[in-house]
């Protein structure tokens, strides 16, 4: 630029020239190619010059021929497009605004077929109103099926009762007791006792001691001295055949069972797998006094032997139902099942099993037991199965099913007073 542009400039004006004539002729005939001539010693009329300064139609570029085409500063002035060649077809901008169909559509090709748009609403031979989008499938619709065709099944549902009319689930199992509950290591010592001392064999009575029993001429047997501590008394009230016994406990008393000598349900004689009849056998305490919280009565029926510490219905082969939470246990050393309400001093509560003739497999029937308050029964909410639905971690029924012997239980702990009664006195008799 800088030496070439500044003499073109003074050039073009006519200023600084000292062999310029003062006359206006003298100016315009003094040309550019002449000045040129002056400078470099070469003449415009030179063709490699003359035809670059013909082609661009501009005097004084330079001594080179310049490149084909119009420079690149032309070029971008031409049309505002691109420095370089434009790629085939029209630009995206026009293909944009190209029309299909009287509409404005993409750039690149319809698919074949009207639009989505147009196709939902094209009637066709099935929908006249063009609502479908799809073509229906083949066949009536079901509102059109053949008369002579089957209806779908109905169910009358009216047919099922009233859940309200159905009996309440069986309560869950309980980890603990809310009031009272035996130490880990109590329920593992009689555990491992269970397992060294197995249940006797069902035994045949002699007819005398049968008779013993179904008069209810029953005796206790008072629990090992290691486990009676003072205050702890067991005797019978009246005569040498009174059914009546009571027990005293002092209220450091720990947990203890008493047990029947003799057993109320003999396998070998009762069981109505042999004797197609129903047996029930039942007994009843009368609470004359509870000390504390800590304090209370359990009853049930076992077999033998059972573990002297432990009260009924914790281990196998007993049931029980504890007076301080009212809850029963079948087999179940955890925290039983909800089941009624607390024992009270002045209440007379009995208990009883039931073998009924319906046979289970073998010489086991199915078995059922309950409990009554002063001479009252509520089968609905004070009876269960032996065999109900049980946790996977409960132990089984095994001897409670009718195929073993059973003996009365009575389980005590802390400072308790009670009358059990097998015969004179009862609030409520079985039906024989």
């Amino acid at each position: 630029m800088g030496l070439f542009k500044s003499l073109k400039g003074k050039l073009d004006v006519g200023t600084d020239d000292p062999t310029q004539s003062s006359s206006q002729d003298q100016y315009n005939t003094w040309s550019t190619s002449q000045e040129k001539h002056r400078i470099f010693g070469r003449s415009d009329e030179d063709p490699q010059f003359s035809t670059s300064n013909t082609s661009h139609g501009r005097a004084g570029e330079g001594p080179y021929a310049p490149p084909p085409g119009p420079p690149p500063s032309q070029r971008r002035g031409q049309g505002g497009g691109q420095e370089f060649a434009p790629p085939p077809d029209p630009p995206p901008s026009h293909r944009q605004n190209q029309t299909y169909g009287g509409e404005s559509v993409d750039g690149y090709a319809p698919p074949p077929g009207p639009p989505p748009s147009q196709r939902h609403h094209l009637p066709s031979s099935n929908n006249a109103d063009g609502d479908e989008e799809f073509a229906p499938p083949p066949g009536p619709p079901p509102s059109q099926s053949p008369k002579d065709s089957n209806p779908p099944p109905y169910h009358d549902w009216t047919v099922i009762p009233d859940t309200a009319l159905l009996p309440p689930p069986p309560p869950l199992p309980q980890d603990y007791s809310p009031t009272n509950n035996a130490s880990y290591v109590s329920a593992a010592r009689a555990h491992e006792w269970c397992m060294r001392h197995p249940v006797f064999t069902p035994s045949m009575p002699a007819p005398e001691i049968y008779a013993t029993v179904a008069r209810g001429e029953m005796a206790l047997e008072k629990p090992p001295p290691a486990l009676t501590g003072r205050g702890f008394t067991l005797r019978r009230e009246g005569g040498l055949t009174s059914s009546t016994w009571r027990i005293k406990t002092g209220p450091t008393q720990q947990d203890a069972v008493t047990m029947s000598s003799l057993p109320m349900y003999f396998a070998a004689v009762d069981n109505p797998a042999r004797t197609r009849r129903q047996k029930t056998i039942y007994f009843e305490i009368t609470v004359r006094g509870i000390a504390n919280a800590n304090s209370g009565v359990a009853i049930g029926f076992a077999a033998k032997p059972y573990p002297p510490w432990r009260l009924p219905g914790w281990h196998r082969a007993s049931i029980g139902v504890h007076g301080d939470d009212g809850r029963r246990f079948v087999n179940d050393a955890w925290g039983g099942r909800d089941f009624v309400d607390a024992f009270q001093p002045h209440q007379t509560i009995g208990v009883g099993m039931t073998f009924s003739t319906q046979q289970v497999s073998g010489n086991t029937v199915k078995t059922s037991a309950f409990v009554t308050r002063d001479g009252r029964t509520d089968f609905e909410r004070w009876r269960w199965e032996i065999d109900e639905e049980r946790d996977e971690r409960d132990e089984g029924v095994d001897g409670l099913m009718g195929e073993g012997d059973l003996y009365a239980a009575i389980g005590v702990f802390g400072g308790v007073e009670v009358d059990v009664k097998f015969r004179d006195g009862l609030d409520w008799r079985p039906e024989v």
